[in-house]
């Protein structure tokens, strides 16, 4: 039988930077009804190869086929065109807009009548037909009259599968699409990608949670230092052996276990109720330890976070800070009170993008009207001391190791494993006592995560406290002490790690 006839297919890619060979004679292929994994470390250059597949980065030396056609400059709108999709890390959905709004962004049904489509008049029945269609038939449970900013993480990310897939791709591909799922999202998700394998369409896929890579990949590539190392088939592999292939070394645990010396309780939650989000929910936290939050998507562990930080009002209940009860919330209070929250969304409202790694270590410091903190930097009339900031961020940077060319670098041009260390940093810059950690490694490669990790366990040595929020479940069995289980809404069950299992936990958030 025949070899099936490549959708995609790149030939010696290599593209360099000033001073950086980012990519270096990578050969990369995708045939139809396949799906092609793409690992490697931050830095490794599969961001750099997506972009050439994507269009919105030039390659210096190499040949870029699809469907056997040789493609001299694709541009986005060319391969849009030709059947190329990309569904981003970064959701790239226009938030103030309404769910079908964005999946006919750029592709509006005209009216049929010949005047109204000549004056640009749009099908607004047909548009909601085909948007309610789409959606049935991808098992998304999603109002199409919703506004995007009011949906969750995970259905951001089936909306964006959605709209990918309303241009008739035929080769689509997909960064970290599961980082914000959980697993019955992720399952469903796998199963639509297995009907789209059935129709023929190619699926590059990529992705830092090995298991799922392993679970979903008909064909592993693994990049190290722009060069490929190795294309592996289904079944040729295993978790361990790709975690060698894109560091070039072993780790003897992926997830090491946080050791701890529990203390006073320093958060003592009790009967706390937000109206439509979370209710009668209770935990307290220790110091030194960590109490991670388990639950499926949408269960509202985010949402208790948020309200303990002021970010979200609740009706009833207490909090108790350090044995004092505390009043109403708001984020500048709740810094000053000693707790820190970091969001799992580090684009939109964790990292500020303008700023460099220091303004962005510093930013909360640097607004605090707390007299015991902030003269680290102010003065006290306010004038901000520049040196003293500076020797501030170099400290947490080196502390922290961040890998940063300068602390004036834009946080932007960080990898998301430092970004994700520059906003520890920022919680470490205001001496909080209590660290609100909400999905702390999403999107980031095994190496930096262990990294992530030997810092909490740094933390926790010195006598703070954390709150873990993660939707990988051998990470909350890892790191935390104690886990609250959570079910719509409601805490299920608060459980010691050591006197459970995962099966018990999934037992707990899904019966």
């Amino acid at each position: 039988m025949p070899e099936p006839a490549t959708i995609l297919e790149l030939r010696g890619i290599s593209k360099s930077f000033p001073g950086v060979v980012a990519l270096k004679d990578i050969d990369f292929s995708v045939i139809p009804g396949e799906v092609h994994v793409l690992l490697g470390e931050n830095g490794a250059g599969k961001s750099t190869l997506i972009k050439i597949v994507a269009g919105t980065e030039t390659r210096d030396t190499g040949e870029y086929l699809f469907a056997g056609q040789a493609l001299r400059t694709p541009t986005p709108s060319t391969l849009r065109q030709i059947g190329v999709s990309v569904i981003h890390q970064e959701l790239s959905l226009v938030r103030t807009m309404t769910v079908v709004d964005n999946i006919f962004l750029g592709r509006n049904l005209r009216s049929t009548t010949s005047l109204l489509r000549q004056i640009g008049v749009l099908d607004r029945v047909r548009m909601l037909g085909a948007c309610r269609s789409l959606l049935a038939e991808l098992q998304i449970n999603v109002d199409p009259l919703s506004r995007v900013a009011d949906l969750s993480m995970s259905e951001m990310q089936l909306v964006e599968i959605a709209r990918a897939l309303a241009f008739n791709s035929r080769l689509i591909l997909m960064d970290e699409p599961t980082t914000a799922l959980g697993p019955v999202e992720k399952f469903r998700l796998f199963e639509l990608i297995k009907r789209l394998k059935g129709r023929g369409l190619g699926v590059v896929f990529v992705s830092h949670i090995l298991e799922d890579c392993m679970a979903i990949g008909d064909r592993i590539t693994v990049l190290r230092d722009g060069r490929r190392v190795a294309t592996l088939g289904q079944g040729e592999t295993s978790v361990d052996e790709l975690v060698r292939l894109m560091t070039g070394r072993s780790f003897a645990e992926r997830y090491p276990r946080i050791a701890s010396r529990p203390g006073a309780t320093v958060l003592a939650v009790d009967g706390l109720t937000s109206p439509g989000k979370f209710a009668d929910v209770s935990f307290d936290l220790r110091k030194g330890e960590v109490v991670g939050f388990w639950g499926l998507v949408g269960a509202g562990r985010t949402d208790v976070m948020r309200a303990l930080f002021g970010l979200l009002t609740v009706e009833a209940g207490s909090i108790k800070l350090h044995g004092r009860m505390a009043g109403v919330r708001t984020p500048r209070r709740t810094i000053n009170d000693g707790l820190f929250f970091l969001t799992e969304d580090r684009k939109h409202f964790g990292n500020l993008p303008t700023l460099t790694v220091r303004d962005n270590i510093l930013i909360s410091l640097i607004n605090l009207f707390d007299r015991a903190l902030s003269p680290k930097v102010r003065t006290r009339l306010g004038v901000i001391r520049h040196g003293a900031a500076r020797r501030a961020a170099d400290e947490l940077i080196r502390r922290l190791q961040i890998k940063t060319p300068s602390s004036d670098t834009p946080i932007v041009n960080l990898s998301g494993g430092n970004q994700q260390k520059a906003l520890l940093a920022r919680a470490l810059s205001v001496e909080s006592r209590i660290i609100v950690l909400d999905e702390p490694t999403k999107g980031i490669d095994a190496g930096a995560k262990v990294e992530i990790y030997r810092m909490l366990q740094s933390i926790i040595d010195q006598g703070m406290a954390i709150l873990l929020v993660s939707s990988e479940l051998p990470e909350v069995m890892a790191l935390s002490h104690r886990i609250v289980v959570m079910r719509s809404g409601r805490v299920r069950a608060f459980l010691d790690r050591d006197k459970t299992n995962e099966e018990e936990l999934m037992q707990f958030a899904t019966i």
